[in-house]
């Protein structure tokens, strides 16, 4: 972990660290509450210890680059803009692509809260819904 150099927005008053990380692990189902078991989970999936992890949240520090390596392949994620988001790496030394990366549908599902399957069914019934009306 690397204290002290973490700054809780950047210039553009971007969410903190932990604020990112809490929104990507509850977009995956992840429980963050003190006892709902997501932040074991999660640490034991990424392979980083659980006050590495409780630390990042808490935005008390940043974990170093081999620990943001574990959460990135834990996320299924590349790990550059984890290393951009906890200021290991300037933002300008990742490149830039002209087409956004493909995701799944499950995916795009829970980034937006969509969690259960009962809820994802609604929400892709209601896709093919309103895409298949055609106006005349």
């Amino acid at each position: 972990m690397n204290n002290g150099s973490h700054r809780p927005t950047d210039a553009e008053g971007n969410a903190t660290f932990g604020e990112w990380l809490s929104r990507e692990l509850t977009a995956r189902g992840y429980d963050l509450r003190e006892r709902g078991g997501g932040r074991r989970a999660f640490a034991d999936k990424a392979g980083i210890g659980p006050a590495i992890l409780s630390r990042a949240l808490r935005d008390t520090a940043v974990p170093d680059i081999k620990s943001c390596g574990r959460i990135a392949r834990a996320l299924g994620i590349k790990t550059g803009p984890v290393l951009v988001r906890a200021g290991h790496l300037p933002a300008d030394e990742l490149p830039t692509s002209a087409t956004p990366a493909a995701i799944s549908q499950r995916d795009a599902l829970a980034a937006l809260g969509v969690h259960t399957e009962e809820d994802r069914a609604a929400v892709l019934a209601l896709i093919r819904a309103l895409t298949s009306r055609r106006e005349p």
